[in-house]
């Protein structure tokens, strides 16, 4: 189909690129302890981007018995479509990169069902008032870029994660989330789930009071996207193009601590944004944006990079619905020495943060952040001694990680973000008490 597409926009004398993407996703929930229901879904879609007297235009469609009217689509849009300043790639090697494992689709729903119930079983068995809410997804997802360079790649990827909000009724609403990226084909740690659950209802059972001031702050893993979220649109190539990027001009300057490496990783065996070409087709590639705290470059598509006169980086994200746009696919922040426990125990009084809401309600391009703890607790004496109510954290992302005490030894799988926990020296908290 994506031959036949291409053939058509040739035939009227353009340039062009043809994107597919067939997805088939199952998706088993469980709510408030109970099975809630198990749905699949396919859909199958092409995006046709042709560039014909200099300009780009655009089209997509579920329908494969209309692709004349696809083309011509394209070519209406085309006539009042920006200029084109990129060529399309022609045929490269592809980088190796493992994308699939068969032990995902050929796991039964029921399975899953059965897993939903055991992790259930086995909190309850620890903390019998926490309700859980408990959601498997399984995505099988078909690419394929063909383009008129000769370019005609395609690749498979199997995605299975599990998402765990378990809701405690204690002092207020405690929501305390957990997830597993399950995508290598391995069962989900049911026990370790388990365990952790009931670690923080222990922590959130207890009230902590907290004055507003500066404290040493422990970031666990998953609230580590919520810092990271303004540095990955401050690196994007279209910000850049756009003239608004705090971090124009300052490529090889030391911004952040030089602890501090961050990578977008798209070969990453099982990322969930992984694969061996982008959304245009380019070979994908490990890009340290920060390299011991010194920033390195923009992450760039076709179109972006031309315009910003680059080379584009591999970093086209896309559905077939929309034209490429740059983008971070699996994001990796590096590793130090710390250990956790060790780590907290030499906190006199601070904040361990494990969630936090809001963050991109702040001016996110300059690298503001407002951040409202959701799920937080004290550390006293190099002890957890309960959860901390109506906190935040407020300020700015890059001179937040210009001061970095201490990085984890160990990562944690969140899908698309690999990242340890971070402690900070000193943060601003304000807080209600």
């Amino acid at each position: 189909m994506e031959d036949k597409i291409l053939s058509l926009a040739q035939a009227r004398h353009a340039r062009a690129e043809v994107f597919s993407a067939d997805v088939n996703r199952t998706v088993v929930e469980f709510r408030a302890n109970e099975f809630h229901s198990q749905e699949s879904r396919l859909t199958r879609g092409y995006g046709l981007r042709l560039v014909r007297d200099g300009r780009v235009g655009f089209s997509s469609t579920t329908n494969p018995d209309v692709l004349e009217e696809l083309v011509g689509a394209a070519l209406d849009t085309a006539a009042l479509g920006k200029p084109c300043r990129f060529d399309f790639p022609g045929p490269e090697p592809k980088p190796a990169v493992t994308t699939f494992d068969n032990r995902v689709i050929v796991l039964p729903a029921l399975k899953m069902i059965d897993w939903g119930r055991e992790l259930i079983d086995a909190v309850r068995a620890r903390v019998p008032d926490l309700k859980l809410d408990v959601t498997f997804t399984r995505t099988y997802r078909e690419t394929v870029v063909v383009n008129s360079a000769g370019l005609n790649v395609r690749f498979s990827r199997s995605a299975f994660d599990l998402s765990v909000t378990g809701l405690l009724i204690h002092d207020g609403l405690v929501w305390i989330p957990d997830y597993e990226n399950l995508s290598s084909g391995e069962p989900p740690a049911i026990g370790t789930l388990a365990d952790r659950m009931e670690q923080r209802v222990l922590s959130a059972r207890a009230r902590a009071r907290l004055a507003s001031g500066t404290y040493p702050v422990i970031f666990m893993p998953t609230a580590i996207p919520d810092l990271l979220y303004p540095i990955e649109v401050g690196v994007n190539g279209k910000q850049l193009e756009k003239e608004t990027s705090p971090l124009i001009g300052k490529t090889g300057q030391r911004l952040l601590d030089e602890k501090i490496t961050i990578v977008d990783n798209g070969l990453r065996n099982f990322g969930l944004a992984s694969g061996p070409f982008d959304a245009e087709g380019v070979p994908r590639r490990r890009t340290a944006v920060f390299d011991r705290g010194v920033f390195t470059g923009f992450l760039f598509d076709l179109a972006t990079a031309g315009a910003c006169g680059a080379k584009t980086t591999g970093s086209a994200g896309r559905d077939y619905s929309a034209q490429p746009q740059p983008g971070t696919s699996n994001v990796e922040l590096a590793t130090g020495t710390a250990r956790l426990e060790e780590t907290i125990k030499g906190v006199r009084d601070g904040l361990l943060v494990y969630d936090c809401i809001g963050g991109g309600q702040s001016n996110v391009l300059a690298g503001d952040v407002a951040l409202n703890v959701s799920s937080g607790y004290r550390i006293e004496n190099g002890a957890v001694t309960g959860r901390v109510k109506d906190a935040m954290i407020a300020g700015n992302v890059y001179e937040m990680l210009r001061n970095v005490e201490a990085l984890g030894d160990t990562e944690r799988d969140l899908g698309t973000y690999f990242v340890p926990f971070v402690k900070f020296p000193g943060l601003k908290v304000a807080t209600r008490d």
